[in-house]
């Protein structure tokens, strides 16, 4: 199981909304939302982002023109922060000039570029498709986002405006670009039509920022408390004082002036709480031996932080805690469980994460001591590796499969439990595929012990099965529809306790929709979408007695919640790992 330790919460219990007027103007105080946004950093970092590079994304309060208040003074060639008023945020000067450096393919700096996906008249869904291209364009490794306003004002229904901000929140993590959401400010215009339904939208945004872990920006704040609530003389822009770059007592009085100070506080947070060094490691537990024919489950936290691995018994109680790479290594471990030293109790295979080497270690269950350590594929590489581990030949000792990490083609190696020999490589998909491949092994209704992978970042949904020693595919099959391109996490797990596993698939990085199916028969068991969602979910399996249990991790980012689902229900239900 590959993401990060979970602190769980029964499915009864749901925390209530918080209400969007109470929250804080500045996104400090949640360590939650800190570490999620360093899982996306260190998925930026693989992707070529740079954190001293930031995006705009929002309407005509974002853009040049009645947007020109809002940061694009602080980027011109003669802009004096000193006069400006900056002096008395002494604080910000460093964030102010990390930020003007012209960065990515554009030439210029982020406070002055006009952004792609800052354009009046832009709605939530409008931006969608442009996301991606100006991340890359610029090499932006966090997005200010303030959107909304014209979803209010055509009349996009709330349901729906929810479902486009998350769409526009996880295509910006997917993409290494840390999400800031926004509130909207006030609406007066059209003798004041549309100012009722702010707080609705205001409130969608507050709680899409809460459910993905997400910096929540409450402008909506502190912008209500200025004259004419910080607008134009229309009501519907937010007003620029006569220097529109200046933040001293005067200037913020006006909506964008104050809107530009609260930016560069967010930028200097970003860089001072998110960019800098991950704090220091959970210290290992002192190793306690692991029983023969023991059902544990292991947990790696993910990406942005250290490579601490888990070890929970069937009782949800953590045995063992250790260090599976070295302490500063910040992209996180992927990690399996089955007896691969052929001594009868289950050991851990742990795989380095993004922005790691290729680099596989194997831990004795026994006693904890690094039995095998090895390089799946080239050393040069640095997506990570997935891995996954199954008695694949027959002989009770489960062999180590490796699939590359996102920007490697979709290759797999598999390597015979006790020595660690390779005994096969291949591609599971087309070889000029760079989204990687992700992987599961264990015995297959109708096809028995076999390799089951799903395609990585970018590829169409597709999941495949191979015995050993076959390239060819012995099951292929889409686990959603085919314009869903964000990857495929996989797992095998017998669900019904018949002796034989389903292949269970959620996608890597979109709405958290679990599908197990019965490769004997075709017939989907279960269909079902997880509590909670976040940016996708990670799959695990507590290979229990009777019927195994499967372990679902939702969310990114240092506190996840799991839930877990045994078959005989039609939904999950909380499980506690302690």
């Amino acid at each position: 199981m590959t993401h990060v330790r979970p602190t769980v919460e029964s499915l009864e219990h749901r925390d209530l909304p918080a209400a969007f007027e109470s929250l804080p103007v500045l996104p400090v105080g949640d360590p939650t939302v800190v570490d999620t946004a360093r899982a996306i950093v260190a998925r930026g970092a693989a992707l070529g982002r740079s954190t001293d590079v930031f995006m705009k994304v929002g309407d005509s309060n974002s853009a040049p023109g009645f947007g020109a208040g809002y940061l694009f003074p602080l980027g011109a060639p003669g802009y004096d922060p000193v006069s400006a008023g900056l002096a008395a945020y002494p604080g910000l000067l460093d964030t102010l000039a990390a930020y003007r450096i012209p960065a990515g393919a554009t030439g210029t700096n982020s406070f002055a570029r006009a952004s792609a996906v800052a354009v009046a008249g832009a709605r939530a869904a409008s931006l969608l498709d442009g996301l991606a291209a100006e991340a890359d364009t610029t090499g932006a490794g966090i997005a200010l986002v303030m959107v909304g306003t014209n979803d209010l004002t055509v009349g996009r229904d709330l349901a729906g405006f929810r479902a486009d901000l998350r769409e526009l929140v996880r295509r910006l993590a997917v993409a290494g670009v840390v999400p800031v959401l926004s509130t909207i400010p006030d609406d007066l215009a059209f003798g004041g039509t549309h100012t009722a339904l702010v707080p609705g939208y205001n409130q969608v945004v507050a709680d899409v920022a809460a459910e993905c872990h997400v910096p929540l920006w409450n402008a909506w704040r502190s912008l209500s408390a200025l004259p004419n609530h910080g607008l134009d003389a229309l009501g519907l822009h937010l007003a620029a004082s006569p220097r529109p770059g200046g933040v001293g007592a005067a200037d913020l009085l006006y909506g964008q002036n104050l809107r530009t100070l609260e930016a560069l506080q967010i930028l200097d947070w970003f860089r001072e709480q998110v960019v800098a060094p991950a704090p220091a490691a959970v210290p290992p537990l002192p190793w306690v031996p692991l029983a023969s024919g023991e059902a544990v489950v292991a947990v790696g936290r993910g990406e942005g932080q250290a490579p601490v691995v888990s070890v929970y018994n069937a009782a949800g109680a953590e045995v063992n805690r250790f260090l599976a790479f070295d302490p500063a290594f910040a992209g996180g471990v992927r990690v399996a469980t089955a007896d691969v030293t052929g001594d009868g109790v289950a050991d851990i295979v742990a795989g380095a994460g993004s922005g790691g080497a290729p680099a596989v270690k194997v831990f004795s269950g026994a006693d904890g001591a690094e039995v095998a350590s090895f390089f799946a594929f080239d050393p040069s590489f640095r997506g990570g590796v997935n891995v996954a581990a199954a008695d694949l030949d027959g002989d009770g000792v489960a062999e180590v499969v490796a699939g590359a990490g996102v920007g490697g083609g979709p290759v797999i190696a598999v390597y015979h439990g006790g020595d660690f020999a390779e005994v096969m490589r291949f591609f599971a998909y087309e070889p000029s595929f760079r989204g990687g491949v992700n992987v599961a092994a264990g015995d297959v209704s109708g096809v028995g012990p076999a390799i089951v992978t799903g395609v990585g970042a970018g590829g169409g949904p597709v999941v495949k099965a191979f015995r050993l020693g076959d390239a060819t595919p012995v099951l292929s099959y889409l686990a959603y529809a085919p314009p869903d391109r964000t990857g495929v996490v996989v797992a095998v797990a017998d669900l019904d306790g018949n002796g034989a596993g389903e292949v269970v698939t959620a996608p890597a990085a979109a709405e958290p929709h679990v599908r197990v199916v019965d490769p004997s028969t075709s017939v989907e068991r279960s269909s079902f979408f997880a509590p909670g969602g976040g940016f996708g979910l990670d799959l695990g399996v507590l290979r229990a007695a009777g019927r195994d249990v499967l372990l679902i991790g939702t969310g990114t980012g240092a506190e996840t919640r799991t839930w877990a689902f045994d078959g005989s229900a039609t939904a999950p239900f909380g499980y506690t790992l302690d």
